[in-house]
């Protein structure tokens, strides 16, 4: 909850049920169409004067934009000095011309970041991790140095509790989970791939908006026939917790990510990870012992890490005590607390000075 001193509003898309808690936690919901992703210019500009109206009549401390269309807007709002002391910041969940983007977007995106480094206000840019920070700083040049760039990750704040349900001893079966959704960046026809090249017996389960939209399924059978009936296509889900708890082991195909909250999830319930190797998750590999890094397009191999990895599990009939007692250790909401707390202590500091340019 929010202190009694602090007064927040939250922008974003007309509510579809997304935002319904926005007001217990005693924030103010403000509707804007537009400030999510959109290509169309006029739906840009009516969404950037809305927001640039708000702002002009709240006159709030901050204005922290996160991912996505939100942090174009705010920044083109920044263009012009301003003399009433708003601060920004904004957020990158991730980069949008890392690995994994496609082309186009790709070099789009670096030229639009580049002039927000060059024509914005001065202003703090929040990463998720020090490679994105120090390849940021590469793509955008000098002009980065005119802003305050700070790190910190992501957490989970489920409190999601690791255990894990009862099994048959004689059943062998791998029970594979996927907190996801269809479209291109989640990649999930390359987990159809590596779930057919599977030598052991297993399951999978997928979770979340749009994976029980029969066209998911039609993509999964085309590369397994018969055995797409070994695939739960479950849809939306409310008790995360309860699902991953059925499960043995987590996979994750994305071609890109920031620092995905269902891999913290995961990460928390014990599971043992079958992740993408991409930048967002290296940290997750590097830092779960029980983590397989799948290398995107190689199917075959992919499958043999993940059997591998799952071998590796069942040996350890306390790994997922020891994989829990990790992530408290290195990713828990208090740890995570205690740095957010001082990032935005730094946000709110004086308005950055042009003199930074």
């Amino acid at each position: 909850m929010l202190g009694s001193d602090v007064e927040a509003i939250v922008v974003a898309e007309p509510d579809l049920g997304g935002y319904a808690t926005v007001q217990e936690l005693g924030a103010r919901f403000v509707p804007i169409q537009g400030v999510s992703s959109t290509l169309h210019p006029m739906t840009h500009r009516r969404a950037r004067t809305a927001l640039a109206q708000l702002i002009a009549e709240e006159r709030p401390d901050l204005v922290w934009a996160h991912a996505r269309m939100a942090v174009h807007l705010s920044r083109e709002i920044f263009y012009k000095p301003r003399t009433d002391g708003v601060r920004l910041a904004v957020s990158l969940h991730g980069l949008p011309f890392g690995p994994g983007h496609r082309s186009v977007l790709h070099h789009m995106s670096k030229t639009i970041e580049t002039r927000h480094m060059l024509r914005a206000q001065p202003h703090h840019i929040h990463f998720l991790s020090q490679n994105d920070c120090t390849q940021y700083i590469g793509v955008t040049g000098p002009q980065s140095g005119r802003h305050r760039l700070h790190v910190l990750g992501t957490t989970s704040r489920r409190d999601i509790s690791c255990l894990p349900a009862l099994r048959d001893g004689a059943d062998q079966t791998l029970r594979l989970i996927m907190t996801t959704r269809p479209g291109y960046q989640k990649n999930l026809q390359e987990a159809a791939r590596i779930v057919a090249a599977l030598e052991v017996p297993w399951k999978l389960e997928l979770y979340g908006n749009g994976t029980d939209d029969p066209s998911l399924r039609h993509t999964f059978k085309r590369h397994l026939g018969a055995k797409v009936s070994q695939v739960a296509f479950r849809g939306p889900i409310h008790d995360v917790g309860a699902a991953l708890n059925r499960a043995d082991m987590y996979l994750m195909t994305s071609r890109y990510e920031g620092m995905a909250i269902g891999v913290h999830e995961a990460f928390e319930a014990g599971l043992p990870l079958a992740l993408s190797a991409i930048p967002g998750n290296q940290l997750f590999l590097e830092t779960n012992p029980y983590a397989a890094g799948l290398a995107l397009g190689r199917p075959s191999d992919s499958a043999q890490k993940i059997q591998r990895l799952w071998l590796r599990a069942k040996a350890d009939v306390h790994h997922r005590e020891r994989i829990n007692k990790i992530w408290r250790a290195s990713f828990s909401p208090e740890i995570w607390g205690k740095q957010a707390r001082q990032m935005v202590s730094e946000f709110l500091e004086r308005p950055l000075s042009a003199s930074l340019r």
